[in-house]
C-alpha cells in the first residue's frame, strides 16, 4: 500500500499568480530606488535588475545563502511574520572600499565579523531600503518596517521553520561586469496572502504617475475650445406626397413646445425657451440634463 503525505495546511500550497504579480511590479519599482540609493555611495550607476518573485521553502533559501552576510530580520506591521533583508558581506565590503576611493576590487580575508565602518553602511543600506519599501508599497498597504534583530548568517537569524513557504524577492545588483550580487526580501507567503485582494491592479508605475503640470495646462486649453450648441422649435411631419407638392409660398403649421432642448454636438444637455434680451434672439435654460454619462 502506498505511504500518504502528509499535509500541513497553509504550506505546500500552489504559487498564487496574483500574489507574485503584485510581488514583481513592486519590486520594478524597488528596483529603481535601490540604484538611487546605492549610486551615490558606490561612485558608479549601477546596474539593478528586480528578479521574478517566487515561493520556496525557507530551508531552500537559507542552503543557497552564504555562511558569513548580513541578514537583518523585520517585522513589516501590519503584515504578519518576519521579513528578512539580506546583503552579501563582498557586496558590503566593495561598497566602503569604492566609498573610499577604492575601485572595489580589494580582496576580502576570511573572517566572521564586519567592521564598525561596515556596520554602519549596512545600517545605512537597510534604513533607506525600508523608507523606498514603503514608498513602494504605498498604493497596496501602508506598511511600517521595525528592525528585530541584525545577523552575520541565516543560521542565527530563526526567522521562520524550516519547510516554511515563503516568497522571494530578489535583485541582481551589478557594479562591473565581474561583480554581481544578489540582494534579498524575504517574505512569510502566509503573511502575503493576508493583502492578496489588495494585490491585483493597484502597484501604479512610478513613471505612469499623472502630471498635475500638464493636466491644469490641458484643462486650461480645453476650456477655450469652442462647440456648436442649437435648439430644435419644432419638429413639423410632412407625408412623402406633401414634401413632394411643396412650392414658395405654401405655410406649414408648426406647434413651438413649451420646452425646448440645447444640444451640442449629438446631445441634448439642457432644456429652455426662446426669447428676446437686448433686442437680439436669446435661450433661457431652465432644467440641465443630468445622466450618468454627463
Amino acid at each position: 500500500m502506498n505511504a500518504i503525505p502528509s499535509f500541513a495546511f497553509g504550506r505546500n500550497e500552489p504559487q498564487v499568480p496574483v500574489i507574485l504579480s503584485g510581488m514583481d511590479r513592486l519590486g520594478e519599482k524597488l528596483g529603481r530606488r535601490l540604484r538611487a540609493i546605492v549610486e551615490p555611495i558606490a561612485g558608479v550607476r549601477p546596474l539593478v535588475e528586480p528578479q521574478s518573485a517566487q515561493v520556496m521553502e525557507f530551508a531552500r533559501w537559507a542552503a543557497e545563502v552564504p555562511a558569513f552576510c548580513s541578514i537583518g530580520c523585520y517585522r513589516v506591521a501590519p503584515l504578519k511574520g518576519q521579513m528578512l533583508l539580506r546583503f552579501d558581506a563582498t557586496l558590503i565590503s566593495t561598497l566602503v572600499d569604492c566609498f573610499y576611493g577604492g575601485i572595489g576590487n580589494r580582496p576580502m580575508a576570511e573572517r566572521g565579523e564586519f567592521t564598525p565602518t561596515e556596520e554602519r553602511l549596512i545600517a545605512r543600506l537597510s534604513d533607506a531600503l525600508m523608507l523606498r519599501l514603503v514608498e513602494s508599497w504605498v498604493d497596496i498597504l501602508p506598511i511600517e518596517p521595525a528592525l528585530i534583530v541584525r545577523e552575520t548568517g541565516v543560521g542565527f537569524a530563526s526567522a521562520a521553520a524550516s519547510d516554511e513557504q515563503m516568497v522571494l524577492q530578489r535583485f541582481t545588483l551589478t557594479l562591473t561586469r565581474e561583480q554581481s550580487w544578489p540582494v534579498d526580501l524575504l517574505f512569510p507567503l502566509a503573511a502575503l496572502r493576508g493583502v492578496e485582494p489588495l494585490m491585483g491592479n493597484r502597484v501604479h508605475d512610478d513613471e505612469c504617475q499623472p502630471d498635475p503640470l500638464w493636466q491644469a495646462r490641458i484643462a486650461r486649453r480645453m476650456r477655450d475650445i469652442r462647440l456648436p450648441a442649437r435648439t430644435v422649435l419644432a419638429r413639423p411631419n410632412l407625408s412623402l406626397s406633401e414634401l413632394m407638392g411643396l412650392k414658395v409660398g405654401d405655410i406649414i403649421p408648426v406647434n413651438i413646445g413649451r420646452s425646448l432642448p440645447l444640444i451640442v454636438g449629438d446631445r441634448v444637455i439642457a432644456h429652455g425657451t426662446v426669447g428676446e434680451q437686448d433686442g437680439r434672439a436669446a435661450f433661457q435654460i431652465e432644467k440641465l440634463v443630468q445622466g450618468p454619462d454627463q
